[in-house]
């Protein structure tokens, strides 16, 4: 499916909680190595890394959601370490039958935005290797802000690491 004007991405509220519980079964387990992996490399369900983000043990996280109606469709994430300007990791979930068709890209491009606002410029993804989208979506994130970046990264056992750094 394709990105329409019914769908609002804005930052995530408290109450996103409920509705992610809700929107759960729309995010397919089979196509998880598809997306983003968590920041510890698990695969988890999605409600419960939003109920475990980690604001408590010093750590800062901000996420982004993309909505229709009651459902939520994608899930965009930063935790940073407020004393490492280097910690930022970014997640971004996308709902199975909305894959490929923009959404990720534009929930995390507005997630971006709003990191660059708070300060952040080093952001750092892991994703699954077979993700062959994921260095143009990056791409295209990164001149869409206007801000000079540069990317580097490194991939073992099918899992790479990624990491965007904006020019100061």
């Amino acid at each position: 499916m394709y990105v329409t004007d019914d769908i609002t991405t804005r930052p995530w509220r408290s109450d996103d909680l409920d509705l992610l519980r809700a929107s759960e079964s729309l995010f397919a387990p089979q196509t998880y190595p598809q997306r983003f992996l968590a920041r510890n490399r698990g695969l988890r369900p999605l409600h419960l890394r939003a109920v475990g983000r980690p604001t408590g043990t010093g750590r800062r996280w901000t996420g982004q959601v993309a909505t229709d109606g009651n459902r939520i469709l994608a899930l965009a994430e930063c935790s940073w370490d407020p004393a490492d300007p280097a910690s930022p990791r970014l997640t971004v979930n996308v709902a199975h039958d909305w894959q490929a068709g923009g959404l990720g890209r534009r929930t995390l491009r507005a997630l971006v935005s709003r990191c660059l606002h708070m300060g952040l410029t080093t952001f750092n993804v892991d994703y699954a290797a077979s993700n062959v989208a994921l260095d143009s979506m990056l791409h295209s994130i990164g001149s869409e802000t206007g801000e000079r970046y540069a990317l580097s990264g490194v991939t073992r056992a099918g899992i790479g690491h990624l990491t965007v750094r904006m020019a100061t």
